[in-house]
């Protein structure tokens, strides 16, 4: 027989191993140390560092032991009865590979939380495209006078999410992986190969991102326009109904120009012009987001419009930066794979658009941002360590095929300050100047958000050159 669905409250009186001791690890301990009665609480972490610090000193009553070395582990861990795992920590690592050899049960912040709330929450995954659906679906129900949460893998851990009646939350494929319950709605964006570094293959992935749909969700939503999507959805889950979002279905864009009309059959609800983000995929989660907000049964359609008016992005994804000259600079740093690069670059044109592009080079398939360079053909393309030399090689081998390869310069740039100073001399007045990445900031940056900083910085720092 099953084993029920772990909530955090069962944690009561548990001798409960905390695995990773960064922002989520964190959460889980101030949790912890609230339950009656008190469960006994260790951490583990792979290596020293400031997080270790930072929870040593926000809570000195639970030991912290640091170990990569899975014959090392203390006896105090081994004696634990549930690990709460941190989606820091891949299931190809050698210290995950030492806790399934333990008698441990294996879960998450993720999944505690998910299984206490499954019946007041919408659930949205995805390979790109989820943080802004799940933005907006909040914005939409909060618009509608509900009071609803958000949170999940935008930067929040659920299980520090104040009590509300509803919860809009973003769930990555890390925290797919430990669910022991599906949300009652569920609202899937897109599927690619990506993170296999964590997963370890592609059929993994793809697995573990579906999860969210084995524990019998009430109702979903998906886009329909994604063909591995639907071609793994119904090979998968061929029983579960699923409500499809996009062309020729009942919620679906109506071309208008440039822009779209969002529709509900023949009802047109928002014409994109109008809205405050600019891009046709953007354009594809907004009417996710209205979709998913309908099913919820909560959402009030007067509101759609002053929502989806007022709502102007994330930051890091495709957000435009002021400038005093007659540039258009765009940042999209939080595009770090291939197929968020070529959203963008379908997205945004300019006849002489400067596309900045590069980061860690995790060798992955960069075969779709290839054909939407052949495409979309950017004037201008810019290459950054370390990704970005590699990829300038493959867009010149495929412009040179289709004899496009006097349309586009292709350049390597030793770092953004060049980057940034070569685009101002390179676009003109109204071009777009995007930093799309395509590729994680590791090795160079802190993260995405620190790219994005030095992106600023240099756009600040170039100014008078030009003006």
């Amino acid at each position: 027989m099953p084993k029920a669905p772990l909530t955090l409250p069962d944690l009561a009186g548990q001798n409960v191993l905390i695995v990773g001791v960064g922002r989520e690890g964190q959460a889980v301990a101030s949790r912890l140390v609230g339950l009656d009665p008190a469960p006994t609480v260790f951490a583990l972490d792979g290596r020293e560092g400031q997080a270790t610090e930072d929870f040593r000193q926000a809570f000195p009553d639970i030991p912290v032991y640091v170990t990569q070395d899975s014959a090392d582990l203390p006896e105090a861990i081994r004696a634990a009865s549930i690990a709460v795992v941190s989606p820091g920590i891949p299931i190809t690592s050698e210290l995950h590979q030492a806790l399934t050899g333990l008698s441990l049960r294996l879960t998450s912040s993720s999944a505690l939380f998910v299984a206490e709330h499954r019946d007041r929450m919408v659930g949205i995954t995805g390979s790109k495209g989820k943080s802004t659906t799940t933005t907006l679906v909040h914005a939409l129900l909060a618009g509608s006078g509900v009071d609803a949460g958000l949170g999940g893998n935008m930067g929040i851990p659920l299980v520090g999410l104040d009590a509300s009646d509803f919860y809009a939350v973003e769930l990555s494929s890390f925290q797919c992986h430990y669910l022991e319950a599906s949300p009652r709605l569920v609202g899937l964006t897109s599927l690619f190969p990506e993170h296999l570094d964590w997963h370890g293959d592609l059929e993994t992935y793809y697995r573990v991102k579906l999860s969210i749909l084995s524990h019998g969700p009430a109702t979903v939503v998906a886009n329909a326009d994604d063909d591995t999507l639907r071609r793994e959805l119904e090979t998968r889950f061929p029983d579960v109904p699923i409500t499809w979002v996009g062309n020729d279905q009942l919620w679906h864009l109506e071309r208008d120009g440039e822009n779209s009309w969002l529709c509900r059959g023949e009802q047109k609800l928002f014409h994109t012009e109008r809205s405050g983000i600019v891009g046709t995929h953007n354009h594809q989660n907004m009417l996710m987001a209205v979709a998913l907000a309908d099913a919820t049964g909560l959402l009030d359609h007067r509101v759609i419009a002053q929502v989806l008016e007022n709502f102007h992005g994330l930051s890091h994804r495709l957000e435009r930066i002021e400038d005093p000259s007659p540039l258009v600079f765009i940042n999209d740093s939080l595009a770090t794979n291939p197929q968020a690069g070529a959203a963008a670059l379908r997205s945004l044109q300019s006849p002489g658009m400067v596309w900045i592009v590069g980061g860690q080079d995790r060798g992955v398939d960069y075969q779709p941002l290839v054909d939407q360079v052949v495409a979309s053909t950017p004037r201008h393309i810019l290459g950054l360590p370390a990704s970005g030399h590699t990829l300038l090689g493959l867009f010149r081998d495929a412009l040179e095929k289709a004899g496009l390869a006097e349309r586009v310069l292709l350049e390597d740039v030793p770092d953004m300050k060049a980057a940034v100073t070569r685009a101002r001399e390179l676009a003109g007045p109204g071009d777009y100047v995007l930093l799309s990445p395509a590729a994680p900031s590791f090795g160079q940056y802190r993260d995405y958000q620190h790219r994005a900083e030095d992106f600023r910085h240099w756009i600040e720092n170039t100014r008078e050159e030009t003006l």
